[in-house]
């Protein structure tokens, strides 16, 4: 599982200088660095607050969460994320979480890091009534694998959350894990998110069926879903276009609010559509404005 989607590694800096160029500076911002959110070693934040965020009587915070195939990957690949939507006038976070290794794969699985979703959330929350920025909702927002965690925490710990989840935003999001959209990868990463041994076979017969859904936030598409934003690239063969379309055909059974984009030139990187980009980043805007109410 460690070699799985490792060419994102290489590019995921030109990516995050890409994204930055769009958004001139506004707001001028203060960098909180290492806030520690739990007791193991990967652990820690880094949270990005504006000086007009001191001014608001209550704010929203959007949580980036970096890429890497679940097993590399830091969140000062989400720096520039954080520094284009704080230079916005929002509060924003990126953080570290544990990731799948040889060391670990025995009692590793997918809720470890949905666990530090919480804590992480938790933290903020706590850290918003030590410096008196009263933030009272949520976002999710993460790239590749880091979108993947992004969608299942929000699509299945919502209620649970300790902060209200207000919207999610994704990029490149591996949204459905089976066969049909991962081919010969899927029991592999599947084995690796569930702890459970899964073969090529098993998910060729459906034996494999179950587990395949339990991890696939397309499984928790349904009208109760928090407002939903997607980004792919049309010429991704990393994570394809099925999954932009698994997610379209799972919205369309639905009432919920959702928006996707599809950069139709771009691969994983999303760097070939600069005006596809330019919409998305709007969208965004737009759900901050309308779901954190500033």
């Amino acid at each position: 599982m460690t070699k799985i989607l490792s060419i994102i590694m290489a590019l995921i800096a030109y990516v995050s200088g890409f994204f930055s160029f769009l958004f001139p500076v506004t707001e001028s911002y203060t960098l909180f660095s290492d806030v520690r959110y739990g007791n193991e070693p990967r652990e820690i934040m880094d949270i990005y607050v504006p000086d007009i965020a001191y001014k608001r009587p209550e704010n929203g915070c959007i949580l980036f969460i970096h890429g890497g195939s679940w097993s590399n990957g830091d969140k000062r690949e989400m720096a520039s994320r954080c520094m284009e939507m704080a230079e916005k006038g929002y509060i924003t976070a990126t953080m570290n979480y544990t990731l799948f290794s040889a060391a670990n794969a025995s009692d590793f699985t997918v809720k470890v890091m949905l666990d530090e979703i919480g804590l992480a959330l938790k933290e903020i929350k706590a850290f918003s009534k030590e410096k008196n920025l009263n933030i009272t909702k949520a976002a999710t927002s993460g790239f590749s694998s880091g979108g993947h965690i992004s969608l299942l925490y929000s699509y299945t710990m919502a209620e649970k959350a300790p902060l209200k989840l207000a919207f999610t935003a994704n990029m490149v999001a591996p949204a459905d894990l089976s066969y049909a959209s991962f081919g010969e990868l899927s029991p592999l990463i599947v084995s690796g998110l569930t702890g459970k041994t899964v073969t090529l076979d098993m998910v060729k017969n459906g034996k494999a069926d179950k587990l395949i859904s339990s991890v696939s936030p397309v499984t928790y598409i349904s009208s109760d879903c928090i407002p939903s934003l997607f980004a792919y690239g049309g010429m991704d063969t990393i994570v394809t276009t099925k999954n932009y379309y698994a997610v379209k055909n799972a919205f369309a059974k639905t009432t919920a609010r959702y928006d996707i984009y599809l950069y139709p030139n771009s691969i994983h990187t999303l760097l070939s559509d600069p005006d596809v980009h330019e919409q998305y980043m709007a969208k965004l805007l737009e759900y901050c404005k309308t779901y954190f109410g500033h």
